[in-house]
């Protein structure tokens, strides 16, 4: 009986080879999610359960915003700016060539807000320096305060102390603190793999800078001191980049002068009933990147790889298995999977409660296998009208 048992697993050389590959994938993956992915979750615990002390330094902080077009985004997310409670604050918005009402819309908001400021940026053709650079610069000069604060009129802070919580992850040797912003669920089907893809991609560049690696970080939440931005020369580097504020990002962090902000009265909840505003959000990251001082690309590109070649070598592996009568292959095969799937819910469900990304179950395979087809997508759009 146990000889008969153990003929079962009775495997030829190319069997033995392709069970063995199929198990390093499943290491490399359960790597990714518990070295990386894992790690901003386990570092943000960690600092609850050590009792943190924030900073008590408030710097005067200058909250900028450049908007086109977007005053339904602003008359429901610039209230929630207005009303922060923090000591010293202002907000800058530059309406940047806007043919809507968000004109009469900040003017409206400034009898009854002080605080805010805006200007308005004509529209032109000229995309020598790039619109939102401009913008940006604009904004940036006009400021008074000591650190820069940054998000999209399409995003608003989930508390009145989120600055307050911001400048707490900025203390006096740091210069940048990168912040999270989730996206909030809709009923559309692309904002289930957006949420996702987002939770993923800011697991990635949170790790990096917790590791000390820093490469990125997004404008709809982050926090900059505003001499970098002069120290630099500003965007004058950039000027002949698309979107070239973003490798400005890229350039000016480092291990030294990076901090991340993970408590969740820092988080910024954002907007994307329209596909149209993923497709720019992903397009934005994606010409920058090419530009970056980083090998992070490189090193998430390859959990992908990986996590194809696992799928479709999984697919083999089973489809051999059937028409062979191979049970004994089939269930390896099948118990490798559901290992993987079973560390991939945990930890998934596990961090996008936390950073409020939704639940991911029975969707979480079909998230998993059209998420990376949906950034190649968006790519490759972008390279066929270059």
């Amino acid at each position: 009986m146990t000889e008969q048992i153990l003929s079962y697993f009775m495997f030829n050389e190319l069997e033995i080879i392709a069970l063995s590959v199929l198990l390093v994938f499943l290491l490399i993956q359960i790597f990714y999610y518990t070295v990386y992915y894992k790690k901003p979750y386990s570092y943000v615990k960690q600092k609850m359960k050590d009792n943190y002390n924030p900073v008590s330094s408030k710097p005067k902080v200058s909250v900028i915003i450049s908007s086109e077009n977007e005053v339904t985004g602003l008359s429901e997310n610039l209230p929630s700016i207005l009303a922060q409670d923090y000591p010293d604050y202002e907000v800058i918005v530059v309406n940047n060539g806007s043919t809507d009402e968000s004109d009469e819309l900040l003017q409206s908001l400034k009898l009854n807000n002080p605080h805010l400021y805006h200007t308005y940026l004509p529209y032109s053709n000229d995309k020598t320096f790039g619109r939102r650079k401009l913008a940006f610069t604009i904004g940036i000069k006009a400021a008074k305060g000591d650190v820069l604060l940054f998000t999209e009129p399409y995003s608003k802070p989930v508390s009145d102390q989120w600055i307050t919580s911001m400048i707490n992850e900025l203390p006096e040797d740091k210069d940048i603190v990168l912040g999270y912003s989730y996206y909030r669920k809709e009923q559309k089907f692309f904002n289930r793999i957006a949420r996702f893809d987002n939770l993923l991609f800011s697991m990635q560049y949170l790790s990096m800078a917790i590791k000390r690696k820093p490469f990125i970080g997004t404008y709809r939440n982050i926090a900059f001191r505003k001499h970098l931005f002069f120290d630099n020369k500003g965007f004058a580097s950039y000027l002949g980049l698309e979107n070239g504020e973003d490798v400005f990002i890229n350039q000016i962090i480092t291990p030294d002068n990076t901090a991340v902000a993970l408590m969740q009265d820092c988080f910024v909840e954002t907007s994307i009933e329209r596909y149209s505003l993923w497709k720019q959000i992903k397009k934005s990251y994606s010409v920058a990147k090419a530009y970056f001082r980083s090998h992070a690309s490189v090193l998430f590109g390859f959990e992908v790889f990986s996590r194809y070649l696992f799928y479709l070598l999984l697919a083999a592996l089973v489809t051999y298995s059937i028409i062979t009568q191979n049970w004994a292959m089939l269930g390896i095969s099948v118990l490798v999977f559901l290992i993987r799937l079973i560390v991939q819910l945990v930890l998934i469900n596990k961090l996008s409660k936390y950073f409020n990304s939704g639940k991911f179950h029975f969707s979480l395979i079909l998230m998993d296998i059209l998420q990376p087809i949906y950034n190649a997508r968006f790519r490759a759009r972008h390279k066929s009208r270059i």
